[in-house]
């Protein structure tokens, strides 16, 4: 590469990758030589090597790069879902984008791998389908769907994502995720998905009390019209929220009452894959 020259991002849907363009500007020593998408993947193998967040200067140093630099391949893999964003610290960590990526690849994450005949026993007991997902500060991602045994049957893929105040699964980020969460989601205009979405911030302040106090939450026909879907957390060891567990199903298998077996099974589903993350209880 010329001196003289710096990079710009673009992002290539085909590779996932963050690719760059010269641009007439200063380059530092340590950009040569370098590919650019390597740099990317650098970035992100430092942020999955620890459970601990990394600070743009931190990341920089790590890496012996210039923070403007590593800070524009994170903006780009934020926005991508590659990394995410800390709303509370500012700090970066693996996005779900990443998650999908390495379970197409390599099956890495474990707590789907591990967790596929707990989730395959739930759909046997109830019949429908079994979403775990995690989530974002905004949002609900699907990571994997064991799809159920009825005729009419619910299709989610991997990837899909869902606003929190529309999806039981949303509700469930909201009464055991982050507190920032919580707040940002009630302060800021919640949109409809369907006529029985609730909108009102008082009326989900009071079904997310619910939901903590019952440990589980539902969702019937907020989010699509004819579905409804039940669910309940997934701990980590250090007891913060990794996602949740859902059955999901028609309204006709899944009625807005669900049978007291159901709530049971799915609840006994989330807390194995809980231990499998490490998380034990607390004593009452």
């Amino acid at each position: 590469m010329d001196a003289g020259k710096k990079l710009q991002n673009n992002f290539s849907p085909r590779t996932g990758l963050i690719l760059e363009q010269e641009i007439e500007a200063p380059e530092t020593e340590i950009d040569v030589g370098l590919p650019t998408a390597i740099i990317s993947l650098r970035i992100l193998e430092t942020l999955a090597s620890t459970n601990e967040e990394y600070g743009i200067t931190n990341l920089a140093q790590s890496l012996g790069m210039p923070k403007a630099r590593v800070h524009r391949h994170l903006t780009a893999l934020k926005n991508y879902g590659y990394v995410t964003q800390n709303p509370s610290t500012n700090r970066y960590s693996v996005g779900w984008r990443l998650y999908l990526l390495g379970q197409n690849l390599v099956k890495r994450f474990q707590v789907v791998s591990l967790s596929t005949k707990i989730r395959e026993d739930l759909r046997d007991k109830v019949g429908q389908a079994v979403v775990i997902s995690t989530y974002t500060e905004d949002e609900v991602i699907v990571l994997n769907v064991v799809l159920g045994k009825n005729p009419l049957e619910i299709l989610l893929r991997p990837g899909a994502n869902f606003s929190l105040n529309s999806a039981a699964q949303g509700k469930v980020v909201l009464a055991f995720g982050p507190e920032s969460i919580l707040k940002q989601t009630l302060d800021r205009t919640l949109l409809p998905d369907t006529s029985h979405t609730i909108t009102d911030p008082d009326r989900l302040q009071a079904e997310i009390e619910q939901v903590r106090k019952q440990g589980w939450a539902d969702a019937p026909e907020e989010l699509f019209l004819g579905v409804n879907a039940i669910a309940a957390p997934i701990f980590m060891a250090d007891g913060t929220l990794f996602g949740t567990l859902a059955v999901t199903g028609s309204i006709h298998y899944l009625p807005v009452q669900p049978a007291t077996d159901t709530v049971s099974a799915l609840l006994e589903a989330a807390a194995k894959i809980s231990t499998i993350l490490g998380y034990t209880p607390s004593s009452p």
